[in-house]
């Protein structure tokens, strides 16, 4: 008998043309197209891109099935393959016992109790940058932010000074950033081994960004007691079932997702809040109320973070509106029921945290920076799967909680020290859909003492 759930839908979409499906319409706005899909189609839409026909999931009772109750029927989605590239077959990459194993390598140096060690560089860190800002100048605030995350990432986990590698691996990233992002989104993508412009432009950028991190797996294989008792130590000293340690390759591939990953979608999702409080001084005003009261002038502490509890919902309420992750996927490797429909063996299901993050089930006036809505413990109000700005299920991302307290840190570090504001005629902040959410050209402020 079909539960409530398995009877809801069958799943429809929009038709799309007869060779590449939908998959023009997504290329031409994929924020608008997926969150057209769950407006007009509600909790799944089935897809077609090219010849595979894919599914797109809003609701979160069936999102819960594909990451948590059935995830052993799913992998990370093939479209992604062209990412493995650049960021290799890692943490964020790898499958089955591949993937558990250097998760439980890692996961100790994410936990709760141990990413509070790290407060203390990363106040240091936020304050070294800020200390090359002057009272008037006009700055890319989406620059800076990340040359913060970059370095907190150097820093705590692999005890290095991000300012020595960032032009080294951040440089080569920007241009693979959107090569591979319109590779993942064509029908045909020209093989690489042909020598047009643009391919010898991306096989450059990659020799210069695996440059760059095999750099740092070489000094430290050279001076071990440079980073004793950091992740990269624990990386290095790591023996699998044979008493056989990693390789250069798979060392490689582990720092390119903490470096890439770990530091981007942090340094986007600063940078969206920071456009939502520049426009809104009585957000503004309400940060300024906590941090004088709970700081009073202070650092953040690993004693007093929790206690920065509208700061915590200034930046959940912009990772709603402006999910760094915005898109993700898993594809079947067998036939595996989800709600009332099956999805077949090597077929795709998709989710988009940034539509999803705009159902008015579960926010109410969606379009809205509204941070309060976050008080009364609204997580637990909701469906489990229905906010998912770090993932969920066993593959949800690692660094949550280094995340949290790293933006943080970084929101109350400069909004203590400095006031910003836009410049009278700044152009809109627009939305610019790469591997990641992010504000187009960046947001341009300008700098006076708070």
């Amino acid at each position: 008998m079909k539960t409530a759930l398995a009877s809801k839908y069958s799943p429809n979409g929009p038709k799309g043309s007869w060779l590449s499906g939908n998959l023009m319409a997504y290329r031409k706005d994929p924020l608008g197209f997926l969150t057209d899909l769950q407006r007009d189609y509600g909790g799944v839409a089935k897809i077609r891109f090219g010849p595979q026909q894919m599914y797109v999931i809003y609701d979160p009772a069936l999102l819960k099935e594909v990451l948590l109750t059935k995830q052993e029927h799913f992998v990370k989605l093939k479209a992604f393959q062209e990412a493995r590239l650049f960021v290799g077959d890692g943490i964020a990459t790898s499958e089955g016992e591949k993937h558990k194993k250097i998760r439980r390598l890692m996961q100790p140096h994410f936990t709760k109790a141990h990413i509070q060690k790290y407060a203390e560089q990363m106040v240091d860190i936020v304050k070294h940058e800020l200390d090359k800002w002057e009272p008037g100048q006009y700055r890319n605030l989406s620059d800076d932010i990340s040359n913060m995350t970059f370095a907190i990432i150097a820093k705590t986990l692999f005890s290095l000074d991000g300012n020595e590698y960032s032009r080294a691996i951040r440089e080569p990233y920007e241009l693979i950033n959107r090569m591979c992002s319109e590779r993942m989104r064509s029908l045909l993508s020209m093989p690489l081994f042909v020598g047009t412009a643009k391919n010898r432009a991306y096989k450059a950028a990659l020799q210069a960004l695996d440059k760059g991190v095999y750099s740092i797996v070489r000094e430290r294989k050279l001076h071990p007691e440079q980073g004793e008792g950091d992740l990269l130590s624990v990386l290095l000293t790591a023996k699998d079932e044979q008493g056989e340690g990693m390789s250069d390759q798979q060392l490689r591939d582990e720092l390119m997702i903490m470096f890439i990953a770990g530091h981007e979608t942090s340094a986007n999702a600063l940078s969206w809040a920071f456009s939502y409080i520049l426009k809104q001084p009585e957000v503004l005003h309400r940060l300024y109320e906590e941090w004088d009261r709970v700081l009073n002038g202070s650092d953040v502490t690993a004693a007093n973070y929790m206690q920065l509890t509208y700061t915590q919902n200034v930046l959940w309420e912009a990772m709603r509106l402006r999910s760094p992750s915005f898109f993700s996927g898993r594809s079947a490797t067998a036939d595996v029921e989800i709600g009332s429909f099956t999805v077949k063996k090597g077929q795709s299901v998709l989710f988009s945290p940034y539509a999803m993050h705009q159902n008015p089930e579960y926010f109410p006036n969606p379009l809205s920076f509204i941070p309060e809505r976050f008080e009364n413990d609204l997580l637990k109000r909701i469906p489990q799967f229905a906010y998912i700005p770090f993932g969920g299920g066993p593959r949800g991302c690692i660094g949550s909680h280094f995340a949290m307290m790293e933006m943080v840190i970084t929101l109350c570090t400069i909004g203590q020290r400095f006031r910003l504001r836009l410049p009278l005629g700044h152009p809109p902040i627009e939305m610019e859909a790469l591997m990641t959410l992010r504000p187009k050209n960046g947001i341009e402020v300008l700098v006076n003492v708070r």
